[in-house]
């Protein structure tokens, strides 16, 4: 194996544009660099959770001098594969910091996925698992200190999108939202993932003196999300500017105040909620939601 220097974060390049990572680094593409140029910032890694019977899915934007990152727990023997169709670059490095070569994990312990843009801009959506690739429909338990796995598809769909935003994107979207609220309403209250994923009347409610970070904070508070999926996506809107999507969601979360648990508002529930969108820098955020029947 390859020995990186320590200031050098994450990964062996392992595909570029490239179905699969069935390959060896030396038969893939030039077209990235067999490193990468950008230090990958700690605030730009989420950890993931991948299995050998399921697949996991992320998507975000990369862009020159800006890279996003994975870390994932595997084991020795276990076999990491993905596929994306998206002009991108991928890198893996082991938790020594080492460049993986070939497709198996070499030794137990975190692994980390720095991907980033073979030029300019790019939205990407990438699948990931340690065992074969299944199709991204198929939901998954989601760990709440983790990002999502795989949104279920929508039982309605739309033929086009005049605002460019996809019904599985705004899924997605939603799904990465909730797998990050045990991050933004707990200590230490994360707020840089409520403006990677919300603005608006949403991000203005979350971040506002007396908003719901602040309160927890003043009455040292904090919510425990056991679970938060979506379980079934029942339409997508796209009025242009400003689609919506409307879901059925699961969670599981306990409020832990300085006298305990608040009953009141703790407990698990199955609700139905509208989401809309709205566009920020060219990323798409969530712009609000409401109860939906």
């Amino acid at each position: 194996m390859k020995k990186l220097p320590i200031s050098v974060l994450l990964f062996a390049i392992v595909g570029c544009n490239n179905p699969s990572i069935s390959q060896t680094p030396n038969s893939i593409s030039g077209d990235c660099p067999e490193q990468p140029s950008v230090s990958l910032e700690e605030k730009d890694v989420k950890p993931i959770t991948l299995t050998t019977s399921g697949t996991t899915q992320e998507s975000g934007q990369v862009k020159s001098g800006k890279s996003l990152g994975y870390t994932f727990e595997g084991q020795a023997g276990q076999k990491l594969s993905y596929q994306t169709k998206d002009d991108i670059c991928i890198w893996i490095f082991t938790q020594d910091l080492t460049l993986l070569e070939g497709v198996e994990l070499p030794k137990n312990g975190k692994y980390t996925i720095q991907v980033a843009a073979l030029k300019g801009a790019t939205t990407f959506n990438l699948e990931m698992s340690l065992g074969a690739l299944q199709a991204a429909s198929t939901p998954s338990p989601v760990n709440p200190t983790s990002s999502p796995t795989s949104v279920p598809q929508p039982s309605v769909s739309s033929s086009s999108s005049s605002s460019g935003l996809s019904q599985n994107q705004a899924a997605q979207l939603v799904g990465n939202w909730l797998g990050s609220k045990s991050k933004i309403f707990a200590p230490p209250f994360n707020r840089q993932l409520v403006n990677q994923y919300t603005t608006g009347p949403l991000y203005t409610d979350i971040t506002k003196p007396d908003g719901s970070i602040d309160w927890l904070e003043k009455n040292n508070s904090r919510y425990d999300y056991k679970d938060a999926r979506v379980t079934e996506v029942i339409s997508f809107s796209d009025s242009g500017s400003q689609p919506s999507l409307t879901v059925r969601i699961y969670e599981d979360r306990t409020l832990y105040g300085p006298n305990g648990i608040d009953y009141n508002v703790s407990g698990s529930s199955t609700r139905n909620y509208t989401y809309f969108f709205s566009q920020e820098n060219g990323n798409w955020k969530i712009y609000d939601y409401k109860r939906a029947e």
